[in-house]
């Protein structure tokens, strides 16, 4: 039985956009709101209603650069199979148009990235230059205990404020981690193979770590705030650091954690939608068929290419399968073997599956993890190569470049990991003890001690 908190705490929550930081920072919410805690989002228009839907009270935050991009869907705003990130297809157009959905290595993706041209790093330094005026009236205003933030660029209000706060990363725990004997962030390399390492780390520093950094010091001067540190990636908390990672998978075999560090299992949100297959598509599910689930991301699904790429090669298999199609959803069509939705309630279709097939991101990772699944990685970019390396040196699942695959390879992949039956007890017995491992009650527990040792001082 968890302890209850001495304190109810005013916790204030600031995820950056995206389907994965939002369902990460929601998870974590819920949590400590059923401890009794008070829970805000600061939110932006485009994801307005996204946080009271769950119970939580929203403050939105508004600025011109989600305006414009908002105006361009306001027609879409009706249609209840709209996808939530509708308004960023342009931006995802242009992450394929650069060669990062592709089926270049890790390595070949880091030149892919000019820290002196990344618009989306800019588009966030003018969002939160606009906002960052209000955040401090809201801080001055409702005083929170603790401000959580998921985002590249941390407000200076908040990362050089009084007000104690806390940096959660949904992705995978490489990016804060940073340790010398752990693989290179964002390479997919081997945890017993050094071979690449040095090679991968120059190159990467020079690319996204510099980008973010040089933004942050952007909008701190433009604040009066001093410069971060020159070797400085991610801004991570001096009070905590929260992440969520499966045991299993976690790096903290081959490290320890630093005593700031919180770490949980998984975020895995509580979804409110009720769901239910079509019955058309019932109906030719036989009970011996076996039904997987395929979602490459809010960004791998904008590539039309790989997702015609896959439905092509999927229509052999005698497989059913259940697809999340993404934003560009209305621009392929799914064969007869095959049901999908431009979004679907993730977690209400993993425990009806009996595989899934993913880009990898962290949510879906550690959420297809929770209910015992096995899965095969189709990286696309960053922490997707991480995540797809770990599962496979770990034993929970296999890994595939979704671009490069010959004619029946991916079948073949399938049915060798449907029939691992050593596989299967193994994600079933990490689901197992997930369930009863409590991480996240503990997790909310070290959060309420360190917020009460920071307010005893």
């Amino acid at each position: 039985m968890s302890s209850q908190p001495k304190k109810i705490l005013k916790i204030f929550f600031m995820p950056m956009d995206g389907v994965g930081h939002i369902n990460a920072c929601v998870g974590m919410a819920q949590a400590l709101a059923k401890r009794g805690h008070q829970i805000y989002f600061l939110s932006n228009p485009m994801f307005a209603g996204t946080y009271e839907k769950h119970g939580f009270k929203e403050i939105v935050l508004q600025s011109d650069v989600k305006q414009k991009m908002l105006e361009t869907t306001n027609d879409e705003k009706s249609d209840k199979k709209a996808h939530p990130i509708k308004a960023f297809v342009p931006m995802l157009q242009k992450l394929r148009e650069s060669g990062m959905l592709s089926g270049k290595s890790s390595f070949e993706k880091l030149k892919v990235f000019d820290p002196e041209e990344d618009h989306f790093l800019g588009k966030i330094y003018e969002e939160l230059k606009e906002v960052h005026p209000k955040i401090v009236e809201l801080i001055e205003q409702e005083k929170p205990d603790l401000i959580i933030v998921d985002h590249f660029l941390v407000p200076p209000c908040i990362a050089y404020g009084k007000t104690p706060w806390a940096f959660l990363f949904s992705g995978n725990p490489l990016f804060i981690l940073e340790h010398p004997d752990l693989p290179p962030i964002t390479s997919g390399y081997p945890t017993n193979d050094r071979s690449n390492w040095v090679e991968f780390r120059e190159k990467f520093s020079k690319g996204f770590p510099t980008g973010i950094r040089n933004q942050q010091n952007k909008l701190n001067k433009y604040f009066g705030y001093p410069e971060v540190s020159s070797n400085q990636f991610m801004f991570k908390s001096p009070y905590m650091n929260i992440y969520g990672y499966p045991e299993e998978l976690d790096y903290t075999d081959l490290m320890t954690l630093p005593q700031n560090f919180v770490r949980l299992d998984a975020f895995c949100r509580d979804s409110p939608e009720s769901f239910e297959l079509p019955a058309e598509f019932k109906a030719k599910i036989k009970p011996s068929d076996k039904l997987i689930y395929v979602s490459m991301g809010s960004m791998g699904s904008i590539d039309v290419d790989l997702m015609k790429r896959l439905v092509t090669e999927l229509s052999k298999s005698p497989h059913k399968y259940i697809f999340s199609m993404g934003p560009a959803h209305e621009h392929y069509e799914l064969a007869e073997n095959m049901w999908g939705e431009a979004f679907l309630p993730q977690t209400k279709i993993l425990p009806i599956v009996d595989l899934v097939i993913t880009h990898g991101g962290n949510n879906t990772v550690t959420e297809t993890f929770n209910h015992g699944k096995p899965m095969l990685i189709m990286p696309l970019f960053a922490d997707q190569y991480d995540n797809a390396q770990r599962i496979l040196e770990k034993g929970y699942g296999n890994r595939m470049n979704g671009y490069l695959f010959k004619e029946g390879e991916l079948c073949q992949m399938i049915d060798r990991l449907l029939d691992d039956k050593e596989m299967q007890q193994r994600c079933l017995a990490a689901a197992k003890r997930m369930s009863a491992s409590n991480s996240k009650e503990k997790a909310c527990e070290k959060i309420e001690q360190i917020v009460e040792q920071l307010s005893s001082k």
